[in-house]
């Protein structure tokens, strides 16, 4: 606030007088005494006095102090698919909180905020929200997150506008391009680039017209313009895609010469992954020792000697920060070309890795460790599907003995490793992963549900081990590191989780990982599994990468980071630096904890971003096989469960796809339903309630290809009519929607839904199907 800006002093002074009561803008110009032309004045005045932390804008238009700035929080502010908003705090340690949805001015999904704890209203309905969610206001977007929107163009006489594909984008985007030169675009999908120059200001968003598309609904189109909208490419900026070609391997003399290294090509070494695999970033190896003892070896590509810190290749990996695992698509972190050639570890071929031998004892104790710089030469290339099929069945065509022989001491000590692991408290369940099967037009065709097998675990544990002994090789070692931390549920957690097991039938109060267990294993092969595992699950923390070591709940261990992939993890790869430093005896860390915090910070939301990008892929497929049943009038019976309820219905997860959907109450028949005080039944004045886990067939009624959204009726059962409110039900703008009445199963439609607004397709010819990439090992 300037000296010379004497209506931001009036302003600042009315507010702390302690008689004044907030008042709208007009009504605080009258109180000022302002001119009708005064009021541009004293909106601008007000936004710059709410920018300083001084007003806040209340609900109603209202004006008048903020609250302490001790009191406000900075975080990122998240739309969910119900609609509900958030605001995720940076501070670990304090939950999400509300925000109301009709309140959040221009803040967009992902953008970075400043909110205020506010007092919940009792009159506003906190959707989504639990009894002890605490709620929030907007005070400011410090930072926009999206710099891309891709959507289908509409326009007025006036203006030319996006409609968002995301569903997580509430409004439409308006372009400031001129309209007449944006006709022959109309309904085609766009790209837009967003052009404002302060979000802070609370201006409109505005963009300006990119790329056309073309047709919205042409499923090739799906995952590049997610990619697009959300800022990811496939492709690496020139300067990068040179530097990566100019990488080559040392030559064979070269290596040989390097005393810095250890030569291991005489070890018994081999890769194991997803028989699609292209880049083998990892391999071991195995050998028995006296006393029933044995050394396992993991030898994981020497990634840091190609990629040096600060150059071209290392600050577009740092900005992707991983690579991303879509539906259909690998982004990577680093251009293939490097990846595949250079680092990948071929059978037969010389190359540099970073090793880390332990030495087990008989009962699968680490009796000791060492790290070093490496050149193996792989002996043999195996898929998972192979190494399971061995273990199955003995049999692996084509492979030496002496490999087979390797495999079963591997067997033998990953099954000791795995038994010790879960007995000090290591989690022992997890959510089945749904794969996509897509035609060669990227239509889905189907949909399977893949666990981790035994030789998937073998590969894991030798991975997990590893990481654990390079963490507390940095630990011990004091100096700066990047830590993988997963902290255990906080109180709230706890306590919501053991309210969920109880209304699930499970008495037990669960205090730690082995109570934990304990449930989990008390339900395998039960209809109650998934939604009891489903509980256990999102009752958990996520976990982060961090500059302090913290024990791994989910894991076990007291110390653990990642290290074995450094082609696709960026964390793995600052690791491999630090060990090399230890390793070589240097006195100054190659990173300060200042510099490792900022890492770990922007790594962990990239993952995020990942993950969120990776679910979504899925989900526009899903929803598209959906759609596609339900013009077909293939509507069911299918079986789910119900995973959660609220005010409006219950959500119900099918069995076999994973997908979510909603079952209105007034889809229940004709009695009124009512949600219980806890959130976990509802019930109505005749019949049984329903209840949170219970397993329900439901059938296929309407499918929104827009908002990601499936709405499920109770075959045999007649619809209540929903209650109206008086308007005309609106007329969606914002996408397309496929909706169906409430029919029998097996009864088509009376009249084929329409998907797209161009012109029908023809009938798209069914092919071979292909799967989604496999996900490298989790560890």
């Amino acid at each position: 606030m300037t000296k010379h800006n004497d209506l931001a002093h009036r302003v600042a002074a009315l507010f702390s007088s302690p008689k004044y009561t907030p008042l709208p803008e007009r009504d605080l110009a009258k109180k000022l005494g302002l001119a009708a032309g005064q009021r541009g004045q004293l909106r601008n005045t007000l936004r710059q006095l709410e920018r300083q932390g001084i007003v806040a804008s209340l609900r109603g238009g209202r004006w008048g102090s903020a609250p302490a700035s001790a009191g406000q929080l900075a975080g990122i502010f998240r739309v969910r698919l119900n609609g509900s908003c958030w605001i995720i705090p940076d501070d670990p340690n304090v939950a999400p909180l509300w925000i109301d949805p009709a309140v959040v001015g221009v803040a967009m999904n992902g953008d970075r905020i400043l909110a205020l704890p506010i007092r919940r209203d009792s009159s506003v309905r906190m959707f989504g929200a639990q009894p002890d969610t605490r709620a929030a206001r907007v005070l400011r977007v410090v930072e926009r997150k999206r710099q891309w929107v891709v959507g289908i163009l509409q326009a007025t006489p006036y203006y030319a506008y996006v409609v968002p594909r995301d569903s997580l984008l509430r409004t439409n985007i308006k372009l400031t391009d001129n309209p007449k030169k944006l006709e022959a675009h109309l309904g085609n999908l766009v790209v837009a680039r967003i052009t404002e120059d302060d979000p802070s200001e609370g201006q409109p968003v505005t963009a300006t017209f990119v790329e056309d598309l073309g047709d919205p609904d042409a499923p090739e189109n799906d995952i590049p313009a997610l990619m697009l909208d959300r800022g990811l490419s496939e492709e690496f900026p020139g300067p990068v895609k040179k530097a990566a070609r100019k990488v080559s391997p040392p030559p064979r003399s070269g290596v040989l010469k390097d005393t810095t290294r250890t030569d291991l090509r005489a070890r018994l070494i081999m890769t194991i992954d997803p028989a699609t695999a292209h880049d083998y970033d990892d391999a071991v190896s195995i050998e028995p020792l006296p006393n029933g003892r044995l050394r396992l070896g993991v030898h994981i590509a020497d990634v840091a000697a190609y990629v040096k810190p600060g150059s071209e290749i290392d600050r577009e990996a740092l900005r992707r920060g991983n690579s991303t695992y879509l539906v259909d698509r690998v982004v990577r972190m680093l251009p293939e070309d490097l990846t595949v050639r250079v680092c990948s570890l071929q059978p037969g071929e010389d190359h540099l890795t970073h090793t880390v031998d332990m030495v087990f004892n008989a009962q699968g104790h680490i009796e000791s460790s060492a790290t070093y710089r490496s050149v193996i030469c792989s002996n043999a290339c195996l898929s998972y599907e192979q190494v399971q099929d061995f273990l199955d069945h003995d049999r692996l065509d084509g492979i030496p003995e002496e490999v087979r022989g390797a495999l079963r001491n591997l067997r033998k000590l990953t099954r000791k490793v795995r038994t010790l692991r879960f007995r000090n408290g290591a989690l022992d369940y997890s959510m089945p992963e749904v794969k996509c099967i897509l035609d060669d037009q990227g239509d889905p065709v189907g949909f399977t549900q893949r666990g981790a097998t035994e030789a998937y675990n073998l590969i894991e544990e030798c991975m997990l081990a590893a990481n654990r002994v390079v963490a507390a090789k940095i630990v011990q070692a004091r100096i700066p590191g990047i830590y993988r931390v997963h902290d255990e549920p906080d109180e709230e957690q706890w306590g919501r989780m053991a309210d969920e097991l109880r209304t699930l039938g499970h008495r037990t109060v669960p205090e730690n990982a082995h109570d934990l267990n304990r449930i989990a294993r008390s339900v395998l092969g039960k209809p109650d599994q998934f939604i009891v595992t489903l509980t256990l699950l999102r009752n958990m923390k996520r976990a982060v990468y961090e500059t302090d070591s913290r024990p791994h709940f989910g894991l076990g261990f007291e110390h653990y980071a990642h290290f074995t992939s450094p082609i696709r993890r960026y964390p793995d790869l600052v690791l491999h630096r630090i060990l090399i430093g230890i390793e070589e005896g240097r006195k100054k860390p190659v990173y300060s904890k200042a510099e490792i915090e900022k890492l770990a910070i922007h790594c962990s939301a990239t993952e995020r971003e990942s993950a969120e990008l990776e679910t979504q892929s899925i989900q526009i497929k899903r929803i598209r096989y959906f759609a596609s049943l339900l013009e077909k009038g293939e509507t069911g019976p299918y079986a789910g469960t119900i995973t959660s309820l609220n005010p409006k219905g219950l959500i119900v997860e099918l069995k076999d796809t994973l997908q979510q959907g909603m079952l209105p109450y007034h889809a229940l028949g004709r009695e009124r339903y009512y949600l219980s005080g806890d959130g976990y039944s509802a019930s109505a004045r005749k019949g049984s309630p329903f209840r949170l886990g219970q397993p329900i067939e439901v059938g296929l009624a309407a499918v929104d290809e827009h908002r990601q959204r499936v709405d499920f009726f109770m075959p045999g059962v007649q619809s209540r009519p929903p209650r109206r409110s008086g308007k005309k039900a609106a007329r969606s703008s914002r996408g397309k929607t496929t909706t169906s009445r409430a029919h029998k199963p097996g009864e088509k439609p009376q009249s084929k839904p329409k998907r797209k607004p161009s012109p029908a397709p023809g009938h798209r010819k069914q092919r071979q199907g292909k799967a989604s990439p496999p996900k490298k090992k989790k560890t």
